[in-house]
């Protein structure tokens, strides 16, 4: 009689006395984001061997990931581009009102001097002064006109016209 021997795998470990018998572990397989794609109707566990994967299966696996992410290289690279022409445009911007400001506060100073010119001629010392560098003279002769009457009083006033205050003129 032959004896019967009892194989065990090597998986299982001999049961001891009082112990709990060991809990069972899956095999350990690649994370799922990292298998590669199966066609439909395969199994894990099929027939197929890992010899008969072709490179097809390789670049099937690859190719729905790589639209993707050359829609988010377009995206950034996109993004990167508007971002240079904003800040340029802004860069732009900020130069011109720069310019604007300065073409703004020398016009301000440019007015200021020339309000200044225009009140320093139009003071009646300086229009006497320059009338005599034309060779102008006073008349000695005033005449003033009567609006009730319409008549012109030329000559020394009376003391009744002198007292009539007149700017420019002193009897």
């Amino acid at each position: 009689m032959a004896t019967d021997t009892i194989q065990r795998s090597p998986r299982t470990a001999p049961a001891r006395r009082g112990a709990q018998p060991a809990p069972r572990t899956r095999p350990v397989t690649a994370p799922r984001h990292t298998r590669p794609v199966r066609p439909a109707g395969s199994r894990p566990g099929g027939s197929r061997s890992a010899g008969s994967r072709s490179a097809g299966s390789r670049s099937r696996s690859r190719s729905p990931r790589m639209p993707f992410i050359l829609l988010l290289v377009g995206l950034l690279g996109g993004a990167l581009v508007s971002l240079l022409v904003i800040s340029t445009t802004l860069a732009q911007g900020a130069f011109r009102i720069t310019n604007l400001q300065q073409q703004n506060a020398n016009l301000a100073r440019q007015e200021q001097t020339l309000t200044n010119e225009v009140a320093q001629a139009g003071n009646p010392a300086v229009i006497a002064k320059e009338a005599e560098q034309l060779g102008m003279r006073p008349n000695p002769w005033l005449g003033f006109i009567d609006p009730q009457t319409g008549k012109i009083i030329v000559g020394k006033p009376s003391r009744a016209e002198a007292a009539i205050n007149v700017p420019g003129y002193t009897p």
